[in-house]
């Protein structure tokens, strides 16, 4: 499948800007007239830079995920009550205002109106959560779409109540961070420069701090504009790398998981993946399949590999602990436990154990990490007032023992 940047004209004359996989933009544009679009231009994404620049600016925000929650939680009740996805749909598409559920629901019905499936049409609804659409795609496989969209809405509350907790404790290090950035330039461009006359002629009888002070005043005063295009060139060229050498994308990826809060994130991303694959094993999806599909919801290229490499080592006979164990990013317990329930027969219910644990294991990690930030926050504004008083007051005393001295 290829991943495609869409233009199209709806029916009320409304410019629509999408993001589509198909096999070819031919089908595509015919998938696109069924739905009542007509498409004005259709460009393959090729993942390069150009292809990123080339992208059409929009000003659509993405929609929040606690808005998307309650969209799921509002269609799995209708969808339990008796009601069909189109009937569902008009329902919500009904609401008053301009509620974001109300929006999406008008989005979908006409994909769902020319036969697409819920998961399909979520798939090509631009700023859903990359993986909402396997979860959904799972519950339909196995005949419980109500109840599946339920627990996605459950699983989505959880985490915009993750995010707005790591939002809200970082408010006050970002303030601090600021202050101090702001604060720091104010000295080195105003305050050093005003002492760089008193240090003139002695600057290498001056102790290393004070002189390492002096070099990132000159640095900031001189060499900004300089600095700042080296340091986005190198940004630059290391997306690039990171895109058309998968050599260098792995070694980068490697080393990022070394550090604490990626290995955090990518134990979240995991946790996730462990509860769509569950959904699709409770659902009674043949198990290569089943990776396959959770290789969607992947949150990061590693593990996307990962899983499609371990759905080959099913279909080649390997067992599904084994297998998982191949992924290198699931703790031993978590493998320990999913094997335990493909021993004995309950392995979409030990596949969602084992996520909820993993899940809330990953929580308590980050709740106790936040709980740092403020603290180091504090200290980092510490060192940094410390260098840059301590170097100036280092320096002058040198001057006067000189003086004296002599």
């Amino acid at each position: 499948m290829t991943r495609f940047t869409v233009r199209a004209l709806a029916a009320d004359g409304e410019t629509r800007i999408l993001i589509r996989e198909a096999k070819d933009a031919e089908g595509l544009a015919l998938a696109l007239l069924a739905e009542n679009l007509t498409p004005l231009r259709i460009t393959e994404q090729d993942g390069s830079l150009g292809d990123f620049l080339s992208r059409p600016v929009t000003l659509t925000r993405r929609m929040a995920l606690r808005d998307v929650a309650l969209f799921c939680e509002q269609i799995g009740a209708m969808l339990a009550s008796g009601l069909t996805v189109e009937q569902a749909l008009r329902v919500v598409s009904r609401q008053a205002g301009k509620r974001p559920s109300a929006r999406l629901a008008r989005s979908l019905l006409p994909r769902i109106q020319a036969g697409a499936l819920l998961s399909d049409a979520l798939g090509a609804e631009p700023g859903m959560p990359h993986y909402l659409p396997p979860m959904v795609r799972a519950t339909e496989i196995g005949g419980e779409l109500a109840a599946g969209l339920e627990a996605a809405g459950r699983h989505l509350q959880r985490q915009a109540g993750t995010r707005a907790e790591i939002g809200n404790s970082l408010t006050y290090p970002a303030i601090v961070l600021a202050t101090v950035v702001l604060a720091l330039l104010v000295v080195l461009t105003v305050v050093i420069p005003g002492f760089e006359p008193i240090f003139a002629g002695e600057e290498h009888r001056l102790p290393g701090m004070t002189r390492f002070v002096l070099w990132l005043s000159d640095m900031v005063v001189n060499h900004a504009l300089a600095a700042l295009l080296w340091g986005l060139g190198l940004v630059v060229a290391a997306l690039v790398l990171y895109q058309h050498s998968p050599a260098f994308g792995n070694r980068l990826a490697t080393v990022a998981r070394r550090l604490p809060p990626v290995r955090l994130m990518e134990k979240l991303n995991v946790s996730r993946m462990l509860g769509v694959l569950g959904m699709l094993f409770q659902s009674g999806v043949e198990a290569s399949e089943a990776m396959l599909l959770t290789a969607q919801a992947a949150g990061s290229r590693h593990l996307r590999a990962a899983l499609e490499r371990a759905s080959r080592q099913l279909r080649e006979g390997s067992s599904i602990g084994a297998a998982l164990e191949s992924i290198g990013s699931i703790p031993d317990e978590t493998c320990a436990l999913i094997e335990v329930g493909e021993h004995t027969g309950a392995l979409g219910p030990a596949t969602l154990r084992a996520a909820q644990l993993l899940e809330r294991d990953a929580s308590e990690q980050l709740d106790r990490t936040l709980a740092l930030v403020n603290p180091l926050a504090i200290a980092f504004l510490g060192v940094v007032v410390g260098l840059v008083v301590g170097g100036v007051m280092m320096g002058i005393l040198s001057i006067n023992q000189l003086a004296l001295r002599s």
